[in-house]
């Protein structure tokens, strides 16, 4: 195989993955973000709206150093009992995902060889700080809905932030400490 022709099916391969992830994405933001944006647009003020992504937004400046110290175990074995291979399977760069490229590029692999591995880990920091400023968001408008009693929203909007920002979160923690595996390797 020539140089270019490697060059071409790496770049396909890249392209697929970025498909068919953005597709999941698309997927899985719908039932998240509905239920959020249509309280926020029927039940809160701006100002709230404002307030609340003033009190979330921050968390993504934070250092990884905090996230690190917020991580629930430290071992993999804390997360495979909660069923975070169940959350693996269906997420971004995720089992299903990963076989369903396979099947049209068999040579698909998720790591690139010549991208360390704490390119990896930041990505994993990254999406945890978006999905910790999503879950303060979400925390911030079911105070909200209890205070106005609007108590089936409450529930809604907990349980959307369980599956949509507490799971991700733990991924992401239980992907790291994979990740250092291999960085000791």
């Amino acid at each position: 195989m020539k140089p270019s022709d490697k060059n071409s099916a790496s770049a396909k391969q890249k392209n697929r993955a970025a498909a068919y992830n953005q597709a999941l994405t698309v997927f899985w933001s719908i039932p998240a973000l509905a239920p959020i944006g249509y309280f926020c647009y029927s039940a809160l003020a701006l100002k709230e709206i404002y307030l609340f992504l003033a009190i979330s937004l921050p968390v993504i400046l934070l250092p990884s150093s905090f996230y690190d110290a917020i991580q629930w175990s430290k071992k993999t074995s804390f997360y495979e009992a909660i069923g975070i291979r169940i959350v693996k399977k269906l997420t971004q760069d995720g089992d299903w995902i990963n076989r369903l490229i396979r099947k049209k590029l068999p040579g698909y692999q998720v790591f690139d060889s010549r991208r360390p591995p704490s390119v990896y880990l930041k990505k994993a920091y990254m999406i945890e700080k978006i999905h910790t400023a999503m879950l303060l968001f979400f925390g911030c408008s079911t105070i909200a809905a209890l205070i106005k009693g609007y108590t089936v929203w409450a529930v809604l909007l907990t349980l959307t932030n369980l599956v949509f920002n507490v799971y991700p979160n733990l991924l992401q923690q239980y992907n790291r400490l994979r990740l250092r595996q291999i960085l000791k390797r």
